[in-house]
């Protein structure tokens, strides 16, 4: 991947956690995929969620994405991006601090627990009915 400048987001998605990154850079990464970026200079890493930008010359981030890779706001970034897999898209989902993304994830997950629980309880019943 080439250098490119890093911007700091546009006004409209203050507050997100996202990264911003011309088609031209992301291969087989969709707009609102999860995919794990990479700073190659110091190899650490972050899962973010990604959208596109007219701009081929720069990679936008918000500041905790910036100190996660070890960047600053007007540096340059040498960076790889690959698409994670079902398993990254649900890490990223429960484990983000934005509490917009996070909550409505675990009460998703909950949610599916217990259906699982009743489920099992019902196959367990019409299985081994009682003798009373």
């Amino acid at each position: 991947m080439p250098k490119l400048p890093i911007k700091a987001l546009p006004a409209g998605d203050s507050g997100r956690l996202l990264v911003r990154l011309n088609h031209a850079y992301r291969g087989d990464i969709g707009r609102y995929d999860i995919a794990r970026i990479r700073n190659t200079a110091n190899g650490e890493s972050k899962m973010v969620l990604v959208l596109g930008h007219d701009d081929e010359d720069a990679v936008f981030m918000p500041y905790d994405i910036r100190v996660a890779l070890g960047v600053e706001k007007g540096g340059e970034l040498d960076f790889s991006i690959e698409k994670v897999g079902l398993l990254g898209k649900l890490v990223w989902y429960v484990n983000p601090p934005d509490p917009a993304v996070s909550i409505p994830a675990w009460i998703a997950i909950v949610g599916l627990g217990l259906g699982v629980v009743g489920l099992l309880i019902g196959v367990v019943t019409l299985v081994c009915p009682s003798t009373s």
